[in-house]
């Protein structure tokens, strides 16, 4: 009767296991092997010999490792997932056929990045709540090593704002001595964190003013909404030096994106309307300096776009980045649609490439699925990225227009190294 019993249970087993292995195969035949084994347990039974081989065959000895990413080259790009993600930041190698996946910088839900020059070191601003979604609130500023991805050192934060991925709300200066943080709480301000000391430096105060642009070791810029550009100089702890451009665009007939572009040698910013106008301002030692505004419809043989709210043109929008420059061609790269004004959010379904000096589009990238943000390596021959609005990553050749490859991934915003 014991052995009836058993050989009903192993002849059960088997069927399911036959049942779940449409074909043969290691995995298969060791599930096999586990049902007889179980027998045999049972009743003392002798193994049959194709569970012996298949018993002999499936395991495979294993070794445990730390590794470590070589220095990130020009096309490793760190992509952020949405706002409601928390599965962090995806390292992957753009150059790969199939854009491998290297690595994965933890980032709490709602969380920030920016990265050191040569990407050696990764700056992650998150909010953590002592009951998940409520409780005791902390900010923490935390620093990763570039290559190992381990976790250096956190630095407690006063605060920051807590919205959907934006550029310049998280910026580290050039040398990445300093970093800023825009808080609104309880009123509009930057805070300054020396992050050689860990400490908080500063809070600079920011009366109808937001975010913050670096600019040099101890200078940001900051966007008010008399339409101005703020200048400040935060060299003397405690008492800030404030310098005011003077008005070049309208917050409430014509605003700017977040999304502005500086090239750290020249220290040359655009900044980028909704109608897609689009100014050069120049940040010094003295009053940013602004200079002649132009079209980008204009530069590609259009009307100027207007503001009314049933006037259909080529716009700029999207979800995050719209616009990004690469320094090496000296090229800034907008994603455009076609819609009404107000529909500054709207996924992308071009890229114009653009000399803000000669103030001409080169070039109309038709990308083959909508984007919400864009991003572009440094190098010489950049690569450009197309954060879809369908969680595809697409990348492309910067100069030629040509999509080079994609995968699905989930993404807002996107850095690269700077060099």
């Amino acid at each position: 009767m014991k052995q009836d019993r058993a050989r009903g249970v192993m002849f059960q087993r088997q069927e399911a296991c036959d049942s779940m292995c449409d074909r043969p195969g290691a995995k298969c035949n060791a599930l096999r092997a586990a049902v007889v084994a179980v027998a045999v347990a049972m009743v003392g039974w002798t193994v049959p010999a194709w569970a012996q081989n298949a018993t002999a065959g499936s395991v495979t000895a294993e070794s445990v490792g730390v590794a470590t990413l070589p220095p990130a080259g020009p096309h490793r790009v760190f992509v952020l997932g949405g706002f409601s993600s928390a599965g962090g930041a995806t390292v992957v190698e753009a150059d790969d056929p199939h854009i491998k996946v290297v690595g994965l910088v933890p980032v709490a839900r709602g969380g920030l990045m920016a990265l050191s020059s040569d990407a050696g070191r990764i700056y992650v601003v998150e909010t953590f709540y002592s009951h998940g979604n409520r409780g005791t609130r902390e900010d923490v500023l935390s620093v990763y090593d570039g290559m190992s991805l381990n976790l250096l050192r956190e630095i407690t934060v006063p605060g920051r704002l807590l919205t959907v991925p934006q550029p310049h709300l998280f910026e580290i200066s050039p040398d990445a001595h300093l970093a800023y943080i825009y808080d609104l709480f309880p009123s509009s301000r930057v805070h300054v964190i020396d992050l050689d000391a860990s400490r908080v430096l500063a809070s600079v105060d920011l009366p109808g003013c937001s975010l913050a642009i670096p600019y040099s070791s101890t200078k940001f810029a900051t966007i008010c909404g008399d339409g101005t550009v703020s200048a400040i100089d935060i060299a003397q702890a405690g008492d800030p030096r404030t310098a005011v451009s003077k008005p070049f665009f309208d917050a409430n007939h014509d605003p700017v994106f977040e999304s502005s572009c500086l090239d750290s040698r020249t220290n040359t910013a655009w900044f980028l309307t909704y109608s897609g106008q689009i100014v050069p301002v120049s940040l010094g030692d003295k009053a940013p300096l602004v200079g002649a505004g132009w079209s980008i419809n204009v530069a590609a043989g259009l009307p100027r776009a207007g503001t009314g709210e049933q006037e259909l043109a080529w716009r700029p929008g999207g979800r995050g980045q719209v616009m990004v420059l690469n320094r090496a061609s000296k090229r800034l790269y907008v994603l455009m649609h076609t819609g009404d004004y107000w529909t500054h959010k709207q996924p992308g379904t071009e890229i114009w490439v653009l000399d803000p000096e000669d103030h001409r589009l080169e070039r109309r990238i038709s990308l083959k699925a909508p984007a919400r943000g864009i991003a572009v390596s440094q190098d010489t021959s950049p690569l450009l990225y197309a954060l879809g609005d369908d969680d595809e990553f697409a990348v492309l050749d910067a100069t030629s227009g040509e999509q080079l490859r994609s995968r699905k991934l989930s993404s807002s915003l996107a850095w690269t190294p700077q060099g």
